[in-house]
């Protein structure tokens, strides 16, 4: 018995020590993007919160990923959420959905949060996300976009690709499927 707790400890400071360099990759991308110290606080705890209610694996200091997309968050002080992996990571005048994804926006005017789905399967959109917003289809030309309430019921469909909406609205939505 006294072993496997020794087997497990090592494992356990390995994950944490790995977490911790992370989390100190994350702030200094955040600290380079010109975000102060409490500002880098508050995006990990707005990504923390995100993570311990939906899930995903925090891929850069704003930026969840999920086996079917990702979701970006604004900074601190910024109305559009951007891409810090990306090498121009300033933020974007309209839309930053990429080729390919049906992108829905927690804010109108593709501002806000910015989640990214790519698969054809029902998507659970974010739970925050209880009114207002708007959506980008930028898939493939011509294809359409379904929405979904929270019994998987068909609300309706998107004209086809490429086509948004700056005034949309989630209240009522439980699901997206981008096909």
């Amino acid at each position: 018995m006294a072993t496997g707790a020794l087997l497990t400890t090592p494992a356990a400071s390995a994950g944490a020590a790995s977490s911790d360099t992370q989390r100190s990759a994350f702030s200094a991308q955040a600290e380079q993007a010109g975000l102060t110290a409490p500002q880098r606080a508050a995006l990990q705890q707005r990504v923390d919160a995100i993570l311990a209610q939906d899930g995903g694996q925090q891929t850069a200091a704003n930026e969840i990923s999920y086996p079917d997309g990702r979701l970006l968050l604004p900074l601190p002080g910024e109305k559009r959420a951007r891409d810090l992996n990306s090498p121009a990571n300033v933020a974007a005048a309209a839309h930053t959905c990429t080729p390919g994804n049906l992108c829905g926006y927690s804010g109108a005017g593709y501002t806000g949060e910015e989640r990214e789905w790519y698969t054809c399967t029902f998507h659970k959109k974010p739970s925050s996300w209880t009114s207002g917003g708007s959506w980008y289809n930028n898939q493939t030309p011509g294809r359409v976009a379904n929405w979904y309430d929270a019994n998987k019921r068909w609300l309706g469909s998107t004209p086809p690709a490429p086509y948004g909406t700056e005034h949309g609205q989630w209240r009522g939505v439980g699901y997206a499927k981008p096909c």
